[in-house]
């Protein structure tokens, strides 16, 4: 993994374009770990567009954002696009704590990155561990370079509260199971959701704002933002809320989000 990593950083962002294809046909054909989930969650969500070529095209697109993010950390040489971030800016400078919800769509980790250090925003991430040691180091050691505030999921509210009444723009990317959380429609099918961020806003009054990341092709990517997103205080209907927020963001997208976890798991909605 070291050495893969290490490849992805140095070599020409066209080589490890292709090589980010051929390793996602390899997964596809020889070592397809997690590939029946990735199937069932695709034609559970698409049942119309042939899983294949979209599930390869989606592993393609998140090794090379590894490579990109690596080399934009070394010397910045991405074309990155932002849209709808005024009012997010403004509150920043004000002083002002936000919050956003996104999910694992495009180059998620590029987004923080880009808008820690281009936009001047003070970003705080609730973030789960990565398995992999060697990928951990590094994506944790370009998330510190960025200048992001990285929180754990775990007892992380008190310490989110206190990052959004110090201006913080504090992050929730709630696309992943959250055992203990809410069901909520996606796709659908019931799935459980952490509801923290709906507490949050409740609690706060900080306006809640939906991102996503989407390429638009080798090295080029935009990020956008919506909103503030409606909040009515019903823990149920916001978590509701900003999760079809994300499901649109994928309709619009499909290839590009992270169908290898297991999003449907213990919700009882699994067929």
């Amino acid at each position: 993994m070291r050495l893969l990593l290490g490849f992805l950083a140095w070599a020409p962002l066209w080589v490890a374009d292709g090589f980010s294809r051929m390793l996602a046909w390899l997964w596809w054909l020889v070592y397809p770990h997690r590939k029946v989930l990735a199937v069932a969650n695709f034609s559970l969500a698409f049942p119309e567009i042939k899983p294949g070529p979209a599930l390869r095209e989606g592993l393609a697109s998140l090794v090379l954002s590894i490579a990109e993010v690596q080399r934009e950390t070394r010397k910045p040489q991405l074309n990155l696009e932002f849209s709808g971030f005024e009012a997010l800016g403004q509150r920043a400078q004000d002083g002002q704590g936000s919050l956003v919800v996104t999910g694992h769509g495009g180059a998620w980790e590029l987004l923080g990155l880009a808008a820690s250090r281009d936009l001047k925003l003070p970003i705080t991430v609730i973030v789960r561990h990565i398995a992999s040691p060697s990928l951990r180091r590094v994506i944790e050691g370009l998330r510190d370079t960025a200048g992001l505030e990285l929180l754990p999921p775990e007892n992380s509210f008190f310490l989110a509260s206190k990052a959004l009444s110090k201006g913080r723009v504090v992050v929730f990317l709630i696309d992943q199971r959250h055992n203990n959380g809410l069901k909520v429609p996606f796709f659908g099918r019931d799935a459980l959701t952490s509801k923290a961020l709906a507490l949050l806003a409740k609690r706060s009054g900080a306006p809640v704002f939906g991102g996503w990341a989407t390429r638009l092709g080798r090295g080029h990517h935009r990020f956008q933002l919506w909103g503030p997103l409606e909040t009515t205080g019903d823990l149920l209907q916001d978590t509701a809320e900003y999760t079809a927020f994300i499901e649109e963001r994928i309709r619009e997208r499909p290839a590009h989000w992270l169908w290898l976890h297991d999003r449907w798991r213990d919700s009882g909605e699994r067929t």
